[in-house]
Parts: C-alpha cells; sequence; structure tokens
C-alpha cells in the first residue's frame, strides 16, 4: 500500500486516513473543508492524539467510498469500497430498516447524531454529577467533628458545635442536591435510553462498540482503586481503637476517623460514578450489562414494586418506633426490609423468565 504503515499487517485509523487522503491527492486542509472542520482537528486525527466522532467517522467513510468496517478494524488493510446512497443519512436509514423489528414491541430508532451527542452529555456531566454526590457525603463531617471537639477539648459548647454543623450539613445537601438535580435535568431528555427498546444502525454500534473498548481499561482502573479505597477508608478507625489510650482521646479520635473514612470513601464513589457514568452510556446504546431488553421488562414490572415496597416498609418503621419509643431499635426494620426485598425481587424475576 502506498504511504500506508503496516504494523504486522495491520493499520490503525490514523494511518488509514492519512493513506486516503494521500491517495485522493489531498491536503490535510482540503480534506478539513470536506468535513466542515479545521485542519488541526485532522492533524490530530492523523497523529493519533485523537478520534473522529461518529458522525465524522460515516462521512469519511462516504467521502473516500469505503466501509466503515476498514476503518475501525485494524485487520482490514485494503479498503472495500461500498455501494453509495444518495447521503450519508440514506445510509443509516437503510442499515436501520434492516435491523429486524420486534412483532410486539415498539422500539425508538437512535440516530448517529443522537448517539453521539448523548455520550458527549455524559462525558460532560459526569464529573460534576460525581461531585454533587461527593458533598452529600462530606456533609455530616463538619456536625460530626466539632460534636466531638466539644466534648474533648470542652472549649465549643454542644449548641453551638451542633448549630454550626447542621448549616454546614444543609448547605452541602443543597449545593449536591442541587447539582444532581441541575445535571439530572439535562440529562433526562435521554431517559428513554434506560426504560425503552431502541434501534440503531449496524454502523453506529460498531462505532460505538469500538469507544467502549477503547474506555474498557480506564473504567476497570476507576473500579479497582474505588474498591481499594473504599476498604481502606476503615483503617483510620482501626488505628484510633487499637493506639489510642485514654477514654476521651478514644472517642474523640473515633470521630476523626468516622470523618476520615467518609472522606476516603467519597473518593471512591467519586471513581464509581464518574466512570460509571460514561460506561453506562454506551451499555444503554449497545443495550448491554444493565440494560438489556430482558432487564429493562424486568425493571418496568418490578418499579411500582419498589416505591410500594419501602413506602409500606418507611411506615412500619415510623409507626412502630412512636408505639414502642425504641428508636435505637427499631433501625433493624429496614435490615429485615432489605433481605426480603431481594428475595421478593428474585421470586418476581423468576415469574417474568417463566412467562417469557
Amino acid at each position: 500500500m502506498d504511504g500506508a504503515v503496516l504494523r504486522g499487517g495491520t493499520m490503525e485509523l490514523s494511518e488509514k486516513i492519512i493513506y486516503l487522503r494521500k491517495k485522493t491527492g489531498w491536503s490535510q486542509e482540503q480534506l478539513a473543508d470536506q468535513l466542515d472542520i479545521s485542519r488541526q482537528s485532522v492533524s490530530k486525527w492523523e497523529s493519533g492524539t485523537s478520534v473522529p466522532e461518529l458522525d465524522k467517522i460515516i462521512k469519511i467513510s462516504d467521502i473516500f467510498n469505503v466501509s466503515t468496517d476498514y476503518l475501525l478494524k485494524e485487520d482490514i488493510t485494503e479498503p472495500e469500497p461500498e455501494k453509495r446512497m444518495d447521503s450519508c443519512e440514506d445510509r443509516l436509514q437503510q442499515a436501520e430498516f434492516q435491523s429486524e423489528e420486534t412483532a410486539q414491541q415498539t422500539e425508538h430508532r437512535v440516530s448517529s447524531q443522537e448517539a453521539d451527542s448523548y455520550i458527549n452529555l455524559v462525558r460532560e456531566v459526569a464529573s460534576r454529577m460525581a461531585l454533587g454526590v461527593v458533598l452529600c457525603i462530606w456533609s455530616p463531617i463538619c456536625l460530626l467533628f466539632l460534636g466531638g471537639l466539644s466534648e474533648y477539648k470542652g472549649n465549643l459548647t454542644e449548641n453551638a458545635a451542633c448549630g454550626i454543623g447542621l448549616c454546614v450539613l444543609l448547605l452541602f445537601v443543597a449545593a449536591g442536591a442541587g447539582i444532581l438535580t441541575f445535571y439530572g435535568m439535562k440529562l433526562s431528555k435521554y431517559e428513554y435510553l434506560e426504560k425503552e427498546n431502541i434501534r440503531i444502525s449496524e454502523d453506529v454500534r460498531r462505532i460505538i462498540s469500538a469507544k467502549k473498548e477503547e474506555y474498557a481499561p480506564v473504567y476497570s482502573k476507576s473500579v479497582v482503586v474505588g474498591i481499594l479505597l473504599c476498604i481502606s477508608s476503615v483503617i483510620p478507625l482501626m488505628m484510633s481503637s487499637f493506639f489510642v489510650t485514654g477514654k476521651e482521646e478514644e472517642e474523640f479520635f473515633a470521630v476523626v476517623s468516622v470523618c476520615i473514612l467518609l472522606i476516603v470513601v467519597s473518593a471512591g464513589v467519586y471513581c464509581f460514578m464518574r466512570f460509571g457514568l460514561v460506561q453506562g452510556s454506551y451499555d444503554k446504546l449497545l443495550e448491554e450489562g444493565d440494560y438489556t431488553r430482558e432487564k429493562k421488562r424486568f425493571n418496568k414490572a418490578t418499579g411500582y414494586f419498589s416505591v410500594i415496597y419501602w413506602c409500606v416498609a418507611v411506615a412500619i418503621y415510623v409507626a412502630v418506633s412512636f408505639r414502642t419509643n425504641a428508636w435505637h431499635s427499631t433501625w433493624i426494620i429496614f435490615a429485615v426490609a432489605g433481605i426480603l426485598f431481594a428475595a421478593f425481587e428474585g421470586i418476581i424475576h423468576l415469574v417474568c423468565q417463566k412467562k417469557n
């Protein structure tokens, strides 16, 4: 292949773009004009520092009359011309209409632009939504620390510690809830992805699968780091109980250890949520993982049951607690309710499978 760099019979996307451009006799600027982008973007693609978006890859295949398989799969080094249609949109619609239609269920068709917009939006809001959860986890830290400090040192009254701590708690919860609500509303228009059956063209499916595969190592590392942080978060609490002598000192350092525990756990939760949201966006579009069609049917069947069940559990907890005034021990109702909920959910899942 003239102008192409082969490594063990394979070519990367960046090398294929260079090869196709030079074969056509275009400069980077001419290719950029065809794609309606800047020359710097083409330069980044060819250097391998960035990857074209979904719609650009499809447009490149359309311009050079090659398949998206040729562009995305490294083991295909010879371009196979496709029978072109009037436009890129026509090809996408044709691919979508060729997919099998479900007899009893409607499918929501997702275009390449819509899928691309959703992935970019999730990448944009993931870190901010993770921060919102972190703020909620941090909210009781000030209250716990000042409460322990007032008991240990005595320089701060219990009422002052409680008042300041509650104010900080409410501020953090308000900030966290505000962030989650604001960015959650941005994602609300894509709720159908986790509730309805969707249909995407084979070209778009291959591109999303390639992006998911590329992101997999990042997600795996974040899960490992998150698990390690959550496990190691109890170390300060254990050390305070082993090495601190004296009742007052032990109680105060136990409170400080709990504060450290919350901070470390929040870092682990940030890893789970920040990278898990992006991973979830790929799973939703591909209907994999927790978003398969079977699980969507199951979630529809159990959705109302979950709401009713936990409302009843809370009502029982409040009624029993007021009746017995044993608030210190009635929390066990939630432990029992959690175990029973898992059992009921398993039964419903078996019933749904039997019906299917």
